[in-house]
């Protein structure tokens, strides 16, 4: 059997009581989820299933209330106040995700308002692409045609295929949602991409900055993955690769019929979508512009743990509430 790889909560272990683990459990619970079972409460857990599953929620959790401080300038900064509506509209999406997830984790035993409130900023784990301020209406547009639909192809995933039932479930009204936020960002972009060469030219170069960094939210390449719990209990059902290839799929084809272009391509030999460089490459953030050269996945996992630049502000505006009066 593979080894539980999955991160702690706060460096304390994620059980709350003691959870039957004898081998013969485990076998029989391995054969029940591989003949298409379901598991739909905690006492048919083992410890170890339990762990990657609370793991993989957390994740989802800081991931949806990440957003919310992200898109804070970004509001102030819309271009009219149908802009601003819909981004708030959006907003109150994500943080009805945010309380599903945290709501699932009330069901183990785990204190939600510790996690949110009390927890350093360091200690949560978002992923690189959110911990880059969106600055105006067209990086907002950019975000929900790259981020976004990359959070929609890994919750499609769960929800289609994730052996825990209640979890599942809890994923159907936030993919429609999702996939609502990216078509909007879709609709966005055309028409920024109508206003003429200027306009073209900054989306242009939000794309440059974003697609890497989204093109790395699903993670290590499959041949370095180490923790592969999440499929031997198919809590997910596809590989890092997997869903990266089905981003490209959607997002490759919308940029090339606006005209934008992404250091990507269809490899018709191949019969799959490819980057123009191999992963893992590092963001020079002094420059503000990507270095294409391949690095180890040692110094890429060190610039992800460091984190970006608006990663402790944002989280630390969130456990503050400074959201002053003058949003509207």
């Amino acid at each position: 059997m593979t080894t539980l790889n999955a991160p702690l909560l706060n460096n304390r272990s994620i059980s709350s009581k003691p959870i039957r683990n004898t081998e013969i459990e485990e076998l029989a619970l391995q054969a029940r989820l591989n003949a298409g079972g379901t598991v739909e409460d905690e006492s048919e857990m083992t410890e170890r299933y339990r762990n990657v599953l609370i793991a993989t929620i957390s994740i989802a959790a800081d991931l949806e209330v990440m957003t919310l401080p992200m898109q804070h300038n970004a509001l102030f900064k819309s271009n009219s106040i149908d802009e601003r509506i819909a981004l708030a509209s959006a907003l109150q999406d994500e943080m009805g995700h945010a309380h599903v997830m945290f709501r699932l984790l009330e069901d183990f035993g785990i204190d939600t308002q510790e996690l949110i409130f009390e927890r350093a900023p360091e200690n949560f784990k978002t992923f690189y692409n959110l911990e880059w301020e969106p600055v105006d209406a067209i990086s907002t547009a950019i975000g929900h045609i790259m981020g976004d639909l990359a959070g929609y192809i890994t919750t499609l995933d769960l929800e289609q295929n994730c052996s825990y039932g209640p979890y599942a479930r809890s994923l159907r009204k936030v993919n429609f949602e999702e996939n609502f936020h990216v078509k909007r960002g879709e609709y966005s972009v055309r028409w920024f991409m109508s206003l003429g060469p200027e306009i073209r030219k900054r989306v242009q170069k939000q794309i440059d900055d974003t697609f890497p960094r989204t093109a790395e939210w699903f993670g290590t390449t499959d041949d370095v993955k180490s923790r592969t719990d999440q499929l031997h209990y198919r809590v997910r059902g596809h590989s890092n690769d997997q869903l990266r290839q089905q981003w490209l799929a959607r997002v490759v084809p919308f940029c090339e019929e606006v005209g934008l272009k992404v250091p990507a391509h269809f490899d018709e030999q191949r019969g799959i979508y490819v980057l123009d460089y191999q992963l893992p490459i590092l963001y020079d953030e002094k420059l503000e512009k990507w270095d294409f050269q391949t690095v180890t996945w040692k110094e890429k996992i060190a610039q992800w743990k460091r984190g970006g630049p608006f990663k402790i502000p944002a989280l630390t505006r969130l456990q503050q509430e400074l959201w002053g009066n003058s949003l509207w």
